[in-house]
């Protein structure tokens, strides 16, 4: 068999320019090509894990934010149910001060009826009884009524300390005049008696005047120039009143 070395060496500058020609014009931009989609697919997933980032700052942002606003509406909601509660017990004391206040007005006012009911019941009893009195009085005779009164009289006088005696006298000593009121017409035949029981227990001379005032109900009002000695229903009447007003007062 023959061997050409001529020909083996054509086929190999053949080989060779074969391989730069694939080399230069298709290996070279291959390479260039998958170089260039390379850096095009990392820049890709540097911008996708800057934009997953991004996009998890932005999450937890909005989480603190929802988390905020949740805390807020939580204090907002405990501070609106707090103020409502103070309200809620305020109206309640409120309430309470009006119904403790209107009972102890009922009270007071309860109280002042049935002080003034007690008050008219014992006038009315008292008026009653004078009437009464009045006329039990009117039945017996006029003689009768006017010893009763000149006795009581008697007695006050004779009571007197010596020195309020002697100066009534002495009123009358030094020109004044006695003048005795009587509810009733004192008899004319009484007269005398009462003129000289008067300045017996007096101690001393008088001329009293005698008149008649019905309003005093019964008995009868001494009036000396100085002083007045009052022996009359009406008299009594009057301070038993004044007690009575003294007493519901002090009750």
């Amino acid at each position: 068999m023959h061997f050409d070395w001529s020909t083996l060496a054509l086929q190999t500058i053949n080989l060779l320019v074969l391989c730069w020609l694939l080399h230069r014009f298709l290996y070279r931009p291959v390479l260039g090509l998958l170089d260039a989609r390379r850096r095009q697919v990392a820049d890709q997933l540097a911008e996708a894990a800057t934009a997953q980032d991004q996009a998890r700052r932005e999450r937890a942002a909005l989480e603190a934010e929802r988390d905020g606003l949740s805390g807020q509406r939580d204090a907002v909601l405990a501070a609106a149910a707090e103020k409502a509660d103070r309200l809620l017990r305020e109206r309640l004391d409120q309430a309470q001060r009006q119904a403790a206040t209107l009972i102890e007005e009922g009270r007071r006012a309860i109280g002042q009826e049935q002080a003034r009911a007690l008050q008219d019941s014992k006038v009315a009893t008292l008026d009653l009884a004078t009437r009464i009195a009045g006329r039990l009085l009117a039945a017996s005779p006029a003689s009768v009524r006017a010893i009763a009164w000149i006795d009581l009289i008697e007695q006050h006088l004779a009571a007197l300390p010596a020195e309020e005696r002697l100066a009534l006298c002495r009123q009358i000593q030094e020109g004044g005049k006695l003048r005795v009121v009587t509810a009733d017409f004192l008899p004319t035949a009484v007269q005398p008696s009462w003129q000289q029981r008067l300045g017996a227990a007096l101690g001393c001379a008088v001329e009293p005047e005698f008149a008649v005032d019905p309003a005093l109900l019964g008995g009868a009002e001494l009036f000396f120039p100085g002083a007045i000695l009052r022996f009359s229903w009406k008299d009594a009447l009057a301070n038993l009143r004044l007690e009575l007003e003294k007493a519901d007062a002090a009750g």
